[in-house]
């Protein structure tokens, strides 16, 4: 089936033959797809657009986390979606006066990361209204990165696409996971910090959570835009966040860590918890490989996860995970032989740290997932609805031809300011063009059999 010629359609009835089996042997999943519409007024201008290359500007993507928002007077179901930094796509490193950064192209660079309103309706689904995010004075933040220096820099720049640096933004945000609490308050968190934010009704920043100022020290190691990508909040009020891949402890575990951390922050007492989510490096050819998507607390030990990432046979995985944290240990400030755990080799032999408990729910390429990215996962009322959303990136993609390379990468290249040209090994000549990149935009239903608990 062509996924970009249908608005919804029912994907699979099949048999559950998973890890979970005990709980749904011989049962059926019924899984739903819907494409995202989004309203012309919302997309992202783009000043160099054309009649043949969006022309209309970018398709906002509101698919980096989705929550549960409820039923309109229609009984259709309404969600709060939630955008990432903007259009943006990879860039030749960039070195000036000496100094070699890496970088990003962001063709709209004004954007502000913004909270859509996406309702699921019988023939698809479309977001029609949206909340721009605020810093604390209720101007709109971007999300261009922040100068090096500050905590959250990720080291990059931000280039338009004529090659020119453009400024920071100290309250620039790459927001990647969103909740509401029971006074209808926002929380999202980030990717650059990695931040946790808590914002009002409308998107004003109320309270905003860094490594060192809030948050554990330690999750400063992030691994450079690879800092929080999946939050919620639990029916308690706990906030759980996870960072997306394993931490990269002074510059020298990102390839063998075990286990990257799940974060459990009390919004009243100010103090957080943190437990180890294991990664199976025997799938993965690199333990940073293994990503979170995001996360759903059904209740205080009980999270639903997307793990996915690049395989050793080069395929992408896309799972579901039941995880259990309730007998899982605290690892707030714990260390091994004087180093942080993840310089353990194998952490199961650390008799006093416990990890938490991972079952395989649903492997969504089973159903017909073809989106490289699931970002959004949340649980519908009846306590068995699944729902996830991807992230196609503004439909944005990079072109690179080169008649000196073969198979040119833009991110082996780098551009010299001062002297207004490209090395690749030597001398270079690329043509850099964006491209649409032709994923739709999806949110999936997926209805189990019996509820989660």
């Amino acid at each position: 089936m062509n996924k970009r010629k249908y608005a919804s359609a029912l994907v699979g009835v099949v048999g559950l033959s998973l890890a979970m089996g005990h709980l749904y042997a011989a049962e059926t999943l019924k899984v739903k797809a819907y494409e995202v519409n989004i309203k012309d007024e919302l997309k992202v201008p783009y000043a160099k657009a054309t009649e043949d290359l969006f022309a209309k500007g970018f398709t906002t993507g509101f698919g980096s986390a989705v929550t549960f928002k409820g039923y309109n007077e229609k009984g259709e179901p309404e969600f709060y979606a939630l955008t990432d930094r903007g259009p943006n796509a990879d860039a030749p490193n960039y070195e000036e006066n000496g100094v070699t950064y890496p970088a990003k192209f962001f063709p709209s660079a004004s954007f502000t990361p913004s909270i859509g309103i996406l309702t699921i309706k019988q023939d698809g689904a479309y977001v029609e209204k949206a909340i721009k995010i605020k810093d604390k004075t209720g101007k709109e933040i971007t999300g261009l990165p922040l100068e090096g220096g500050l905590v959250g820099s990720t080291g990059e720049v931000a280039l338009d696409t004529d090659l020119n640096k453009l400024p920071f933004d100290s309250e620039g945000l790459d927001p990647e996971g969103i909740a509401v609490d029971k006074e209808g308050n926002f929380w999202i968190c980030d990717e650059y910090g990695p931040f946790l934010v808590k914002l009002d009704k409308n998107g004003k920043m109320l309270e905003k959570y860094a490594p060192g100022e809030g948050l554990p020290e330690v999750l400063k190691y992030r691994i450079p835009n690879r800092g929080f990508e999946g939050l919620s909040v639990s029916p308690s009020g706990k906030i759980f966040v996870a960072v997306q891949s394993v931490l990269d402890i002074e510059g020298e575990t990102s390839k063998t860590a075990n286990f990257t951390r799940i974060v459990e922050f009390d919004p009243v007492s100010k103090k957080s918890k943190m437990y180890a989510y294991p990664v199976n490096q025997e799938d993965y050819k690199s333990a940073k490989d293994c990503k979170i998507g995001d996360i759903y607390a059904v209740d205080d030990d009980t999270l639903l996860v997307i793990e996915q990432g690049k395989l050793k046979d080069g395929t992408m995985r896309n799972w579901i995970y039941l995880v259990d944290l309730s007998s899982a240990t605290d690892i707030t400030g714990v260390t091994h032989e004087g180093k942080e755990l993840e310089y353990v080799k194998d952490l199961s032999e650390v008799k006093a740290v416990k990890t938490v408990k991972k079952e395989k729910l649903v492997d969504l390429k089973e159903y017909g997932w073809e989106a490289e990215k699931a970002e959004g996962i949340c649980l519908l009322p009846d306590g068995k609805t699944i729902v996830v959303i991807n992230d196609n990136d503004f439909g944005l993609g990079i072109k690179v031809t080169d008649k000196t390379l073969e198979d040119p990468d833009i991110e082996d290249y780098t551009y010299h300011k001062d002297q207004d040209k490209f090395i690749y090994e030597a001398t270079a000549k690329p043509e850099i063009e964006l491209i649409e990149n032709k994923e739709a935009a999806q949110i999936w239903t997926i209805e189990l059999p019996k509820k989660i608990k």
